[in-house]
């Protein structure tokens, strides 16, 4: 029951970053667009947003395909916060790659959804194969507080 409810918690996660693939409305202080290298980088009191998924950094990435029409990586460093509905993901960092259809979130990850968490270093999801890998490089282990209701 345990890794079941931490699977559909870590499902729902990707889900949003599916969603956040494809439409997405970013205000930040300061944007920098570098054409030749198909990048703009969002940097101070980053929020970005759609209808389904709210994130907040210190700086986003979004590097994009050679059209410079769909979003080949995002990547979200400092302070990173992810809410969809109930669920909050933080950590220093994250990066989604819609291609590989893959998230990986780096430093002091937590993963809340109502009164259930995980805690570890890194978490790995794999969108496409519904697998999800937490690990922990320092010396704490990875930790998850289950409710079941």
């Amino acid at each position: 029951m345990l890794r079941n409810l931490i699977n559909l918690t870590i499902l729902n996660l990707l889900i949003i970053f599916n969603a956040y693939a494809n439409e997405l409305k970013i205000s930040s202080d300061k944007l920098e667009v570098d054409r030749e290298n198909k990048i703009s980088i969002f940097s101070g009191s980053v929020y970005a947003y759609n209808e389904d998924i709210k994130i907040w950094s210190e700086e986003l990435i979004v590097k994009f395909n050679n059209n410079e029409n769909k979003i080949q990586q995002l990547n979200a460093k400092k302070k990173v916060k992810i809410i969809n509905q109930e669920i909050t993901a933080t950590g220093k960092t994250a990066i989604y790659d819609p291609n590989l259809e893959t998230l990986q979130m780096y430093g002091n990850v937590e993963v809340t959804e109502s009164k259930n968490f995980v805690i570890c270093d890194e978490l790995f999801l794999d969108i496409k194969n519904s697998t999800s890998i937490m690990t922990s490089v320092s010396s704490n282990r990875v930790e998850a507080f289950i409710v079941s209701e």
